[in-house]
């Protein structure tokens, strides 16, 4: 990753938008209050319309390619959460804001890929390669994560620890 990428402040703006969508899976309307939103105000929108507005209420419109990629990697987490059955109610908090980070990572370096690819140094089918290449390597490195570490944390503090967990991932790729 460039150091031009804001990994971490884009990590704890997609913690917050999964911390929004664990409180309202989680009928915590005080927490969710604290984002600026309300579970009848939620459930009377359709899944497509509550993910867009847990989005734009908890990290905002996407005005760069990393914010866009960003909003991406958090809509996945959103709807892995509120979306996936029963099964979604297992979903631990620091599990979906790892598996954010690990998203958020390879899109970010997707963007570098595409990058590469109108300045003409990288061809489609080398870009094809390295995107294979990336995928397999963040998400072996991101795996490694120990998530005791971080402790028990409130869905408040998911935008902390996406912050924290982003920077141990940034080691963790640099070989450290």
């Amino acid at each position: 990753m460039s150091g031009g990428r804001r990994v971490t402040s884009q990590a704890a703006r997609g913690g917050n938008a999964i911390g929004a969508a664990t409180a309202y899976r989680d009928r915590d309307a005080a927490t969710l209050a604290g984002y600026g939103l309300t579970l009848e105000e939620l459930d009377a929108l359709s899944p497509r319309m509550r993910y867009a507005r847990i989005l734009d209420v908890a990290i905002g419109q996407a005005g760069h390619p990393d914010e866009q990629a960003m909003r991406q990697a958090s809509l996945e987490q959103i709807k892995a959460l509120l979306a996936g059955g029963p099964e979604a109610a297992n979903i631990a908090g620091l599990e979906a804001v790892r598996d954010f980070i690990g998203e958020l990572t390879i899109r970010l370096g997707l963007i570098e890929l595409r990058d590469q690819i109108l300045a003409n140094t990288a061809t489609a089918k080398q870009a094809h390669q390295r995107e294979t290449g990336l995928r397999q390597w963040v998400k072996a490195k991101v795996s490694r994560l120990d998530l005791g570490k971080y402790g028990t944390v409130s869905t408040r503090d998911f935008h902390q620890v996406a912050r924290q967990m982003s920077a141990d991932v940034l080691r963790l790729l640099k070989g450290e």
